[in-house]
């Protein structure tokens, strides 16, 4: 489900709808889920096979068709380039959506570029990296056969170049998010990894590479750090940017594959983000310094969600932390919701509105901001 809010002429408004994704769709109309989970829907020799026929079955009686029409849920990211806003997750391609000027949102639909039938795409990232000069769009895939990983682009009409592939993959990873320079494209090595024959055994496809272990129970916080890379020399280099627990971390969009100075990431305490700190990265220079600078903490009960740096004149920016941050923040004891608009250069991210929202929203992954010139052109 996508949550939105729209600010126009002193006014806001507020809706909430379901991505029309095929899974949805289908399942909608039987009123029962048939496709089935990676991460929770085999449990069990038996189970696993019976699912497994069952949804091959339901295949070849017609029921539904995940090969032509696809099974993700569009619920991760959103995205806008090649003249459309995308709801994505990486198990699919990208599903098209539209604003309408009353503030609704409507699916169009299920968007494969025009890619010819002698390539078979499927799914993508649901991060792609978007060069805003350009209006390049880079992203990659993950496959289940060699080659395991697959590295491609988009230009500025939405035409997708060819796959670039990524060798030095050696196996099956449920890769989920990469970084871009100007002259580089950067994967993590991740554990997460899938196997098939898994299902055999009665386990998820998906699981972790038992080969990578923590060698400190310690080292399972999720601390923020800053990792400078020699490819020449193959070396690396390490340096803590804070001791809090961060997740969520955003930079301003428009630096996006430049030298960035500020992060923005959410404060995550008993597996709630409660608050977002600003970092300064021009204080990493000090061996273990703590490079925050400013902070903003919702209070006790209330938790957010990812927070997105909106610019606050994008067409003539005086720094890279001229704007501001929004976020959505709820509060589970009393099932209330409100928008956040924070001033991104104050030393306490100084809140300069606030919108209480007529539900309650969960928290959920990723968002992006829309000006009226972008919803326009849509």
């Amino acid at each position: 489900m996508l949550h939105m809010i729209r600010i126009s002429r002193g006014e806001a408004t507020f809706c909430s709808r379901y991505v029309k994704t095929h899974k949805y769709v289908v399942e909608q109309e039987i009123r029962y889920p048939i496709f089935p989970s990676v991460f929770s829907s085999f449990n069990g020799f038996g189970a696993s096979i019976a699912r497994s026929f069952l949804t091959l079955a339901k295949m070849l009686t017609g029921q539904f068709d995940p090969i032509r029409h696809g099974m993700g849920v569009a619920n991760t990211s959103l995205a806008l380039f090649a003249g459309h806003l995308f709801a994505l997750c990486e198990s699919d391609i990208p599903y098209a959506i539209k604003v309408t000027p009353d503030g609704d949102i409507v699916t169009i639909g299920r968007h494969d570029f025009q890619i010819s039938n002698r390539e078979w795409f499927f799914r993508m990232t649901a991060h792609p990296k978007i060069d805003r000069e350009t209006g390049e769009a880079f992203a990659y895939r993950f496959h289940p056969l060699s080659p395991f990983l697959t590295f491609f682009r988009f230009d500025s009409e939405g035409r997708k170049y060819k796959d670039v592939p990524i060798y030095s993959a050696d196996r099956p990873t449920l890769t989920h998010d990469f970084a871009v320079t100007k002259s580089y494209a950067i994967f993590p090595d991740v554990q997460i990894v899938m196997n098939m024959l898994w299902i055999l055994r009665g386990r998820s496809p998906v699981g972790v590479d038992s080969g990578k272990v923590l060698e400190r129970i310690e080292l399972a916080q999720l601390t923020i750090e800053k990792l400078r890379i020699n490819v020449k020399g193959k070396s690396l280099e390490r340096r803590p940017l804070c001791p809090r627990v961060l997740d969520f971390a955003v930079i301003n969009p428009a630096y996006a594959a430049k030298k960035t100075r500020y992060i923005y990431a959410s404060v995550m305490e008993s597996k709630s983000l409660v608050g977002v700190l600003k970092l300064d990265l021009s204080l990493s220079m000090v061996d273990g310094g703590d490079c925050t600078v400013a902070s903003r903490f919702y209070g006790p009960g209330w938790c957010g969600g990812e927070p997105f740096f909106v610019a606050g004149d994008p067409n003539n920016p005086t720094a890279e932390d001229d704007g501001y941050l929004v976020t959505y923040v709820h509060n589970e004891n009393v099932g209330e919701s409100k928008f956040l608009v924070m001033d991104a250069k104050s030393p306490m991210l100084d809140i300069v509105a606030i919108v209480k929202l007529p539900c309650w929203i969960p928290c959920g992954f990723h968002g992006i901001f829309l000006s009226e010139s972008d919803l326009t052109k849509l």
